[in-house]
């Protein structure tokens, strides 16, 4: 869901939020043989800056945006109970718990707009949100023994959004 509002006829700024994406988290290099290792969903609402090209009652309206994105990340897990086993409980039953710093990120954006009607438009948009953080995993051996380990994350998604919209 986006909300816009514009502050000249080319100037606009827009709040973006949506149901969070659940994420797969795969295994790479010598962890690549397990697959899927753990799953997380990412809420990331995004605030941008777009200038709209030609004038407001231009049909078509290409744009291009910057902004920031603040990303946190909730329902993360270890699913892969051979990768907990192994891995992380050093050949021992054992639990984890996962956790990810939150982060503040920058968003490119390019996109469209083409009014249907005075009110209804439809847009596509394209946006880059190079997305970096730390994850935690804090696990517990069955007698007791207590390790925590760290990753580093890049995650560098490119994101298309489409969307119908009404003009207030």
């Amino acid at each position: 869901m986006a909300f816009t509002h514009f502050f000249t006829d080319n100037v606009a700024v827009e709040l973006v939020g949506g149901i969070p994406p659940r994420h797969k988290i795969e295994g790479t290099d010598s962890f690549a043989r397990y697959g899927q290792i753990g799953s997380a969903k990412q809420w990331s609402p995004t605030v941008l800056a777009k200038w709209f090209f030609g004038g407001a009652d231009s049909k078509f309206r290409p744009y291009v945006g910057a902004g920031l994105n603040y990303t946190w990340f909730t329902d993360e897990k270890i699913t892969n109970s051979t990768f907990q086993t192994q891995v992380l409980g050093g050949g021992f039953p054992s639990t984890s718990t996962v956790s990810t710093d939150s982060s503040l990120n920058p968003v490119l954006s390019v996109g469209a707009t083409y009014a249907i009607t005075k009110d209804w438009f439809v847009g596509l948009s394209v946006s880059y949100l190079p997305l970096k953080t730390t994850a935690k995993i804090d696990t517990t051996l069955a007698n007791g023994q207590h390790s925590v380990t760290e990753a580093k994350i890049t995650i560098n998604p490119i994101v298309t959004f489409l969307s119908v919209g009404y003009r207030f």
